[in-house]
């Protein structure tokens, strides 16, 4: 029988060598058996490249993607016990009434990793799961996957499951028949992204999947995108409308339309008194705080307008082909020209005007 070696009781100046000569996988093993490791593993500075999890039918899988390409997975079950698994190697700890889901928290804290990248809800077991999602960290998108709509769910687990993703998430995939379960609580939601509607890459809409101009007044994201489902022109122009006069969604930064169906672009503008911007313009916009071209030289652009509300806020309505809108919603200043590429009238505007305040100047002098 041999005796365990009492690691962690190791003087510091001795302890940190050996941790520092362990591989990452090592290391994460020795947290889920250690809480007192956590603190001198976090020294390390260890770092990964993303975290992500699944909700599988009655457990909770995670992925971790450390930033020397090895892959970790942890499995957390209903049952009270986390397994780890690296390679051909399985640990199984028993949480010991500590809610699983802290320990990804401690590997997420160990790895100095802020948010899980993504959360994909995949299945739905008919037991009781939510003492799995107790403790949440914060998540960047929450990804609900396309084939629930086959399967016969109690609508009430599913919601809870919901009610305790969504408000630590950042961004939200969610397929259009759980928004008409739920479309309140997931428009209404203050959430920076949103995306609705069949999410299934070439994926067709029928009759029944429509989005209607009352949806979109409720959306709240600070974008939006509507993929594949109906959306007529007349409802977006009505919500053209609202916009211009502030009464809908004022987070809006981006809309993204999609549909099957083309757009009347006559009916889509009618009323808005829209500007038409030369085909030659080059803009750049911000959407989230990334930067995003307006156009590329592969884009098909059917038109490209610019409205402005009474209280001088712009937007430009885009659309590359017949069946694609895209709104964008300019920053309050509208003098901004990080946001437009000058062009060579831009410049001799700018330099009449410091030619006339100079001339100005000096005449004072005389």
């Amino acid at each position: 029988m041999t005796t365990p070696f009492p690691l962690l009781r190791l003087p510091y100046l001795v302890l940190m060598p050996v941790l520092e000569q362990m591989e990452r996988k090592e290391r994460i093993a020795l947290l889920i058996l250690s809480k007192r490791a956590r603190m001198f593993l976090k020294l390390l500075k260890m770092k990964c490249e993303y975290i992500n999890l699944t909700l599988n039918y009655g457990t909770v899988e995670m992925e971790v993607f450390l930033d020397n390409m090895e892959e970790l997975k942890l499995e957390l079950y209903t049952s009270g016990y986390v397994e780890f698994r690296y390679g051909q190697n399985v640990i199984l700890c028993n949480t010991m009434g500590v809610p699983p889901m802290n320990y990804v928290v401690s590997i997420m804290d160990v790895l100095h990793c802020k948010s899980i990248d993504f959360f994909k809800i995949a299945e739905i077991s008919p037991c009781n799961i939510l003492p799995l999602l107790v403790n949440l960290p914060k998540i960047n998108r929450v990804v609900v996957h396309s084939d629930l709509s086959a399967v016969s769910l109690v609508d009430s687990r599913l919601l809870k499951v919901l009610r305790m993703v969504l408000p630590v998430s950042s961004a939200v995939s969610i397929p259009y028949f759980l928004l008409l379960k739920y479309h309140r609580e997931i428009l209404q939601g203050n959430f920076d992204e949103l995306r609705v509607g069949n999410l299934v890459e070439g994926g067709l809409p029928n009759r029944k999947m429509k989005f209607s101009l009352n949806d979109l007044r409720m959306t709240n994201a600070k974008t939006l995108e509507i993929l594949y489902v109906i959306l007529n022109s007349k409802d977006m122009n009505r919500y053209f409308k609202m916009w211009m006069k502030k009464k809908c969604n004022p987070r809006l930064e981006y809309l993204r339309v999609e549909q099957k169906d083309s757009f009347n672009n006559d009916l889509l503008l009618k009323g808005l008194n829209a500007v038409p911007v030369p085909i030659e313009t080059k803009r750049e916009f911000r959407v989230l705080g990334k930067v995003q071209q307006l156009r590329s030289s592969d884009d098909e652009i059917s038109f490209e307008f610019d409205i402005t509300r009474a209280d001088g806020k712009k937007a430009t309505i885009i659309s590359n082909g017949d069946n694609s809108i895209h709104f964008y919603v300019w920053p309050e200043s509208t003098n901004d020209t990080k946001n437009i590429e000058p062009n060579q009238s831009s410049f001799t505007r700018v330099f009449s005007q410091v030619s006339t305040f100079y001339n100005s100047f000096i005449e004072g002098f005389k």
